[in-house]
This record gives C-alpha cells, sequence and structure tokens, in this order.
C-alpha cells in the first residue's frame, strides 16, 4: 500500500469506468427483463455475459462505497445522455 494521496486524474478515470459498467448492468438487466433470464443464459460476447455482469454490478457497488465514505468527488453518473448505445 502507498500513501500516495488520491489524485484528481484518478478520480476523473474512476468515474468514466463507473459510468461504463452503470450502463453495462443496465443493458444487461434490461435484456434479461425483455428475454425473462438470468445473465448466465445470455449469449457470451469476447467476455462471457454472466462474468461482465459480476463485474459491472461489483464496481458499481465498490464504487457507491467510495462515495459513501467520501473517498471520490461525485457527479451524476446515471445520466441517459451518458448512455454508451
Amino acid at each position: 500500500m502507498t500513501d500516495k494521496p488520491f489524485r484528481i486524474w484518478d478520480a476523473i478515470t474512476l468515474q468514466e469506468a463507473a459510468k461504463i459498467a452503470i450502463q453495462l448492468g443496465a443493458i444487461i438487466d434490461e435484456t434479461c427483463r425483455q428475454n425473462k433470464t438470468i445473465p448466465a443464459m445470455l449469449p457470451p460476447s469476447l467476455i462471457p455475459t454472466e462474468k461482465l455482469y459480476i463485474l459491472a454490478a461489483s464496481f458499481d457497488a465498490a464504487y457507491n462505497k467510495l462515495i459513501e465514505y467520501e473517498l471520490t468527488k461525485t457527479g451524476n453518473l446515471r445520466s441517459d445522455k451518458d448512455n454508451i448505445h
């Protein structure tokens, strides 16, 4: 563990990754709802969909903990205008 301060560009990178994770999770959730299935039953891409979903959900939860403990600055990451599709 290092004692380097958390740099602002680290926070920006983390927020961008969080946006992508939130959007991936939402897309997978919606696809599952539409097809009445679970992530493990969706077709894989280069990365199995179930693994992408676990990654997205875990990143979202971890990011929310950072916000809860005020370890990063936050904005509204769940904006519809930032959708990746």
